[in-house]
């Protein structure tokens, strides 16, 4: 039973850990991406054009 516990305990730290990582350029439209020069803004300070990231 304690094996259990152990590999539960460690499943749980693994998962909590794995989700406090942010993901990569998050918050910001990649090139190519929709993006309208207020709610979506494009990564590395690129201008909107047409609704899309250059």
């Amino acid at each position: 039973m304690k094996v259990f516990a152990t590999l539960l305990l460690l499943a749980a730290t693994a998962t909590a850990a794995l989700a406090a990582v942010p993901a990569p350029n998050a918050g910001c439209s990649q090139p190519g991406q929709y993006c309208n020069g207020g709610t979506f803004l494009c990564c590395n300070n690129r201008q909107c054009n047409n609704n899309v990231c250059p």
